[in-house]
């Protein structure tokens, strides 16, 4: 297949086929995390368990702006079963490592083929929708490159520096060389002290 950029072969080679099984799936580094597939099959891939939700539901477009900057994207699980409604309203916070993978399997719907990350951003938003034995949850993310207009706010203090690197000493003098004066060459130095 022509066109597709850094496919793997395999997935490649299936998608050529005339039978295909495909299924997207979301990972959100949660403290709990979560790693969910569409259909009705779990699978085993990277070391990690993907367990079977039914459908997925909806994701948004993934792409860019054409102006280059960067877009969210949202990705709805329907029919999780309405016992995870507080592990999600509680373990959900914004900014954990959210990605969307796509993949195709065997017709025995347990070796993944081939699999394909998607998107890689963070959890912006979420909201959930109860409907008795079953919940709805729409997980927003955002991209990593809207930090890219965010201003990086540091302030090279000791404090700061401590914050980060504790016991650290680069910045413990930087106060007092504030105040420091600074003798610049000239034909005769009078002393400033």
């Amino acid at each position: 297949m022509s066109g597709i950029r850094d496919l793997d072969p395999n997935l490649s080679a299936e998608i050529e086929k005339p039978e295909l099984r495909p299924f997207i799936g979301v990972h959100i580094d949660l403290p709990d995390p979560v790693h969910a597939i569409t259909g009705n099959m779990s699978i085993r891939y990277a070391g990690q368990d993907w367990h079977a939700i039914g459908g997925l539901g909806a994701i948004d477009t993934i792409g860019e702006g054409t102006d280059g900057s960067a877009v969210g994207v949202k990705a709805t699980l329907y029919q999780v079963p309405s016992e995870f409604r507080d592990d999600v309203a509680d373990q959900a916070k914004r900014g954990c490592l959210y990605e969307l993978f796509v993949g195709a399997v065997d017709a025995t719907y347990q070796n993944v083929i081939g699999f394909k990350k998607l998107w890689v951003g963070r959890l912006d938003s979420y909201e959930i929708v109860d409907a008795g034995e079953t919940i709805t949850v729409s997980a927003g993310g955002e991209s990593r490159m809207r930090d890219q207009r965010r201003p990086a706010i540091k302030r090279f203090t000791d404090w700061w520096q401590q914050r980060r690197y504790p016991g650290d000493r680069a910045f413990e003098y930087v106060q007092r060389m504030v105040e420091v004066p600074v003798l610049w060459a000239k034909g005769k130095q009078d002393a400033v002290l």
